[in-house]
C-alpha cells in the first residue's frame, strides 16, 4: 500500500443503523476509501436494549453498505463481547481508528476497547460534548474516554468551548476544531426553472423529533404567522423518540388540523429529497443544540433556514444571506421571521446564496483535518 494511504477503522454506530451519526460515519469513511485509503467500519451487534429504545426500529435497509466493509462486532451493554472488538479491529491494523462519540452510553465500552488498541491512532470524533438529555456522571465518562485517545475533533466552536469548559486542561487541549459538512448523498436541487411560484407557502420540520428541538414551539409560531399569511403550510416529516399525542394535541388546540401535515415515522432516504423539495425553508426551532444534520441536508438542496441562535448553529447559518436565526423558546420571533421570509420573497434570494457558502463545509476538508490530526 503507498505510504500516503492508510487503513483507517471507525467504531461506532454504522449502517444498518439508523440515524445521523451512522450516516455521518458512513459518508465519512466513503470520503477516506475515495481518497484510496483502505476502510473498514465496525459496529454494533445490538445498539440498545429494546426495553430501553424510545424509537420504533434501531436499524432500516441500506442500499449502499456494501460500498464499504461493515462488521457487527460487539454490543454496548453487554461487556462479554467487548473483547471481540479489540480482536477484529488489532486484525485489520488501523493506523488510525475513528471513534463516533454522541452519548455517555457508549463511552464505557468506547474506553474499555480504547485502553486495549495498542497499534493504532484513536481520534474521538465527538458530537456532542454537553449532553441534551440529563445522563448521570456524564462528563466522567466522557474525561475517561477522552483519555484514552489521541485527539477528540469537534464539529463546531461551541463544542470545542464545552470542552474547554468541562475537562481539564490536559484533554481539552486534545481538542480540534472540525465541522459538520454539507451532505451530497440525498439528491440534488431543484433548477430555477423547476421552481413553482405559485405554490403554497410551505416550511418544513424534518428530523428525529425530541423535546429539545422545540417543534412546540414553531408549532404555536406558525399559529401566529398564519394571521398574517393564512395559507402558511407546516410539514412535519420524523419520528417522535417518545409520544407523538401531545404535538397532535397542540395541533388540534390551536385549529392547525387543516395546516399542519404530520409525517410521525423514519423518513426514508429516497424520500428526503421530496419532503424538502415540497418546501421553500426548513425551520430548526432548538433549544438547544450543538451542530445539526438537518441543516446540512437542507443546503443540499439549497433551501435556506430559519433556525434558533443556540449552540453551534450560527456556524452553519449566515443570518440573512442562506437563513435567518431568531431566539430559542420564542414563539413571537419565530413568527415574525417566518412572515418576514415569505412576505420578502427570501427563498428565492437566500437560495442563491447557499451553493458559494456550502463549498466550505465538504467532506473533503474534513477527511483532510482528520488525516493531519
Amino acid at each position: 500500500m503507498p505510504e500516503t494511504n492508510k487503513k483507517i477503522a471507525f467504531l461506532g454506530p454504522a449502517p444498518p443503523f439508523r440515524g445521523g451519526i451512522s450516516q455521518f460515519a458512513f459518508r465519512l469513511a466513503q470520503e477516506f476509501q475515495r481518497s484510496g485509503n483502505e476502510v473498514r467500519m465496525f459496529t454494533f451487534e445490538k445498539q440498545y436494549p429494546e426495553l430501553l429504545f424510545p424509537g420504533k426500529s434501531q436499524t432500516t435497509e441500506f442500499s449502499q453498505s456494501n460500498e464499504i466493509d461493515i462488521e457487527r462486532i460487539y454490543t454496548p451493554y453487554n461487556p462479554a463481547t467487548w473483547h471481540k472488538a479489540v480482536k477484529r479491529i488489532e486484525a485489520f491494523a488501523p493506523d488510525l481508528t475513528v471513534i463516533s462519540y454522541f452519548l455517555p452510553w457508549f463511552a464505557p465500552s468506547y474506553t474499555w476497547i480504547c485502553q486495549r488498541l495498542r497499534s493504532t491512532r484513536r481520534l474521538c470524533l465527538a458530537h456532542n460534548i454537553s449532553f441534551h438529555e440529563k445522563w448521570f456522571g456524564s462528563n466522567l465518562f466522557s474525561h475517561q474516554l477522552f483519555k484514552h485517545s489521541d485527539k477528540i475533533v469537534v464539529l463546531s466552536e461551541a463544542c470545542l468551548q464545552d470542552l474547554k469548559d468541562t475537562m481539564p486542561e490536559d484533554i481539552a487541549g486534545k481538542g480540534l476544531l472540525g465541522f459538520h459538512p454539507i451532505y451530497d448523498c440525498y439528491g440534488e436541487a431543484l433548477d430555477d426553472f423547476e421552481i413553482n411560484p405559485t405554490e403554497e407557502p410551505t416550511a418544513l420540520f424534518f428530523g428525529l423529533i425530541k423535546p429539545y428541538k422545540g417543534l412546540d414551539i414553531l408549532i404555536k409560531a406558525l399559529k401566529q404567522a398564519r394571521i398574517k399569511i393564512p395559507e402558511l403550510k407546516l410539514i412535519i416529516a420524523g419520528e417522535v423518540y417518545g409520544k407523538e399525542d401531545k404535538y397532535l394535541s397542540l395541533i388540534k388546540q390551536l385549529h392547525m388540523e387543516h395546516a399542519v401535515e404530520t409525517h410521525f415515522r423514519y423518513i426514508q432516504e429516497d424520500e428526503i429529497r421530496n419532503f424538502f423539495l415540497r418546501s421553500q425553508v426548513c425551520v430548526l426551532p432548538y433549544k438547544s443544540a450543538t451542530q445539526s444534520g438537518v441543516i446540512a441536508t437542507s443546503y443540499e438542496f439549497n433551501i435556506p433556514v430559519i433556525a434558533s441562535q443556540v449552540g453551534g448553529l450560527s456556524e452553519y447559518v449566515k443570518d440573512n444571506e442562506t437563513g435567518i436565526l431568531v431566539p430559542p423558546n420564542n414563539p413571537e420571533a419565530l413568527a415574525a421571521a417566518l412572515i418576514r421570509y415569505f412576505d420578502e420573497g427570501l427563498f428565492n434570494i437566500m437560495r442563491q446564496n447557499i451553493p458559494s457558502f456550502r463549498q466550505q463545509f465538504s467532506w473533503q476538508k474534513l477527511a483532510e483535518i482528520i488525516l493531519q490530526a
